[in-house]
């Protein structure tokens, strides 16, 4: 029996052996090694790929196919790196995958390029790895198993931010603190610790750790700690710049910016959404300005953007027709927005240029109460389609006498073509001649849309250019847009002595005649019978004003031109009632009427005064500059906007004609 035990005991070992020998992984029939990098070691960056390279060398007669795989696959994926099969040798493979199904290798000979990719993830820890192969012979159990080393590289990162819900604008009160909640991330592929300062800031600034050790991939929370003493007040900030350093490459490092401000309760920043605090509109027509408005209270207001006042030119002078609309709205604490809006609209009977300025408020409240007002300035400025026109209706050549004033207001007129009022300004310049000619021309004209007014130019040619000519150049120009202008010529011929011998020459010569000037004569008779007034006007009817004999004209003579803001001289009165005249004992013929004292008179009623221009002398108000435009009341109770000249300031004075 004994015998027998140790026979089988040994037929045991035996066939262990056999099977050892079949599980070693040095096959007799071929070898599997290291093809690209000959030694079978590499290294890699994260993000990205490298490619390893093995060969299989059949070392008998006749043909072998053989099976590879890679046998740690997960256990490298959980570490943050892949690997597959991208070449069997023979061609690339289109699907990754840990197994190559079948390598087909010819009898004595080696198959090379057998290609592992490998690919270190944004999250492959640093540290050295291996790669296990294992290469099958498909017709019997022979396998051979080899190790390729790789090594993931480091990689150091750090990042701040706040935890969940932080907020990088915070508050405080006076003479108190608040706390940050900061996160610090590890973001690189390897154990760090970070080191942690602070920056700009002028209140009171800690960490409650100013260094952390934190493992790959991973974060930690520390919290900073702002203190402000009593000397802040409320609206003040500070801000600070935190910065986290990677003690493994110090190159490495992030930062975070706070700012921290004293909460004001109620408390509002204003300022306008563009970069204008302008707005320009048609009359009638409603503009709207949007405003940036930013709640300085951590928690909920309610907000309103109003009108607080406004005027044209200068305060309290308030601007008729004009509207407002209040902007309402709710901010929640430390909110910012830009769509306050606050609307007006322009009144339709608004003149070219006209300029009102707005002082408009915004003010918080909530169910507790309400705070100060914010306030600033805005204007609105009315636009319109500008133009004007000259209107010549007769010729643009004139014949004048030499030494004698002629106004030409019958011969040329301007036309405001705008669809509302403008200030019309009248230059004139002469192109070709005019040396030593008198040049008169009116101040500013007042016109209302499509309204028509002759100009009132004179001009008085001197003796020395008699048988010559002038070319005058007369511009007319918009006051609510200079761009928008009219321009004509006007030339005047002045008569010789020879040209000026015709009827009505003749005529005056026949008046010469008398020794006494024949209007002189006229006046006294007038004077005795109606009055001085209709020897004022037969005085200016003689020097041709009102267009001349006959002919009603809106020409005025130096005379009225000089009354500045009064009536207009009256007219020729009308029939006094009959009553009996003493007796006129005439002159004699050689000598001058006699200074008699007249006869009393009934008295004659008034006329009623002709359509006359009334110039205004303007005196500029503080504060008003050239450009802008400023209401003034005429004689009449009319309200008049007029704008400021070029070269006026305040306290100067210039004129305008009505």
């Amino acid at each position: 029996m004994g015998y027998i035990r140790n026979l089988i005991l040994f037929a045991t070992f035996i066939f262990i052996g056999i099977s050892a020998s079949n599980a070693s992984a040095d096959a007799d029939d071929f070898n599997l090694d290291y093809d690209d990098p000959a030694d079978g070691e590499s290294s890699v960056d994260p993000e990205n790929i490298i490619e390893m390279k093995v060969q299989i060398e059949n070392v008998v007669n006749q043909p072998m196919s053989f099976e590879m795989k890679i046998l740690n696959d997960d256990d490298l994926q959980s570490s943050g790196i892949d690997v597959w099969w991208s070449h069997n040798g023979d061609d690339t493979l289109t699907s990754k995958s840990d197994t190559i199904p079948k390598v087909d290798v010819s009898d004595n000979s080696v198959k090379n390029g057998i290609t592992v990719s490998v690919e270190a993830t944004e999250n492959a820890v640093y540290g050295d790895y291996q790669i296990d192969l294992r290469c099958k012979d498909k017709d019997s159990d022979e396998l051979e198993e080899l190790s390729l080393s790789l090594t993931v590289n480091e990689k150091a990162a750090v990042s701040l931010q706040l935890t969940e819900g932080g907020d990088a604008l915070g508050s405080v009160d006076i003479d108190n603190q608040t706390t940050y909640e900061i996160q610090v991330n590890n973001d690189g592929n390897k154990l760090d610790t970070f080191s942690l300062g602070v920056n700009g800031n002028d209140w009171e600034t800690e960490f409650d750790d100013s260094e952390v050790t934190i493992e790959a991939f991973s974060s930690q929370i520390i919290i900073l700690t702002v203190t402000t003493d009593d000397d802040v007040n409320f609206g003040d900030d500070d801000s600070v710049t935190i910065t986290a350093v990677s003690q493994n490459d110090p190159s490495i490092d992030d930062d975070l910016s706070l700012t921290t401000q004293v909460r004001v309760k109620y408390g509002l920043l204003l300022d306008t959404a563009s970069n204008s605090n302008s707005i320009s509109g048609e009359p009638g027509a409603t503009v709207s300005f949007n405003f940036n408005l930013v709640n300085k209270w951590s928690e909920s207001i309610n907000y309103e953007v109003k009108k607080k006042d406004w005027y044209r030119g200068t305060e309290g002078n308030r601007p008729e027709g004009w509207s407002d609309s209040t902007g309402t709205g709710t901010l929640d604490g430390f909110q910012e927005t830009n769509s306050a809006r606050f609307s007006v609209t322009i009144s339709s009977g608004a003149d070219a240029g006209e300029v009102v300025t707005i002082i408009v408020e915004a003010i918080a409240s909530d169910d507790q109460g309400k705070g100060e007002s914010v306030i600033m300035e805005v204007e609105v400025r009315v636009e319109g389609d500008y133009n004007v026109q000259l209107l010549m209706p007769g010729s643009n050549e004139i014949s004048v006498n030499a030494e004698q004033l002629v106004p030409i207001s019958s011969y040329i007129k301007v036309k405001n073509l705008a669809k509302v009022n403008d200030l019309i300004y009248v230059t004139a310049e002469w192109e070709l001649g005019g040396n030593d000619w008198t040049l008169e021309t009116p101040q500013p004209i007042s016109l209302a849309s499509n309204a028509e007014k002759s100009l009132f130019i004179s001009v008085k040619a001197p003796k020395a250019d008699a048988g010559g000519q002038a070319t005058l150049k007369i511009r007319v120009e918009s006051g609510g847009d200079s761009s928008k202008y009219d321009e004509q010529n006007i030339i005047f011929r002045v008569n010789t002595a020879q040209d000026s011998s015709g009827p009505q020459t003749e005529e005056l010569g026949e008046e010469s005649d008398f020794p006494v000037d024949p209007i002189w004569i006229v006046s006294i008779v007038l004077i005795i019978g109606l009055g001085s007034s209709a020897a004022f006007m037969l005085n200016q009817k003689s020097k041709g004003a009102f267009g001349g004999s006959g002919e009603q004209t809106e020409d005025f003579s130096d005379e009225w031109a000089g009354m500045e803001g009064a009536a207009a001289p009256p007219m020729t009165p009308t029939q006094a009632p009959p009553a009996a005249a003493p007796p006129v004992t005439p002159p004699p013929q050689s000598q001058a009427p006699p200074a008699a004292e007249p006869s009393p008179q009934p008295e004659v009623p008034p006329a009623a005064a002709p359509a006359a221009p009334t110039v205004l002398t303007i005196t500029v108000p503080e504060g008003v500059m050239a450009g802008q435009q400023i209401q003034i009341k005429a004689p009449t109770g009319q309200l008049v906007n007029v704008k400021v000249p070029e070269g006026c300031g305040p306290g100067s004075q210039f004129k305008i004609q009505i």
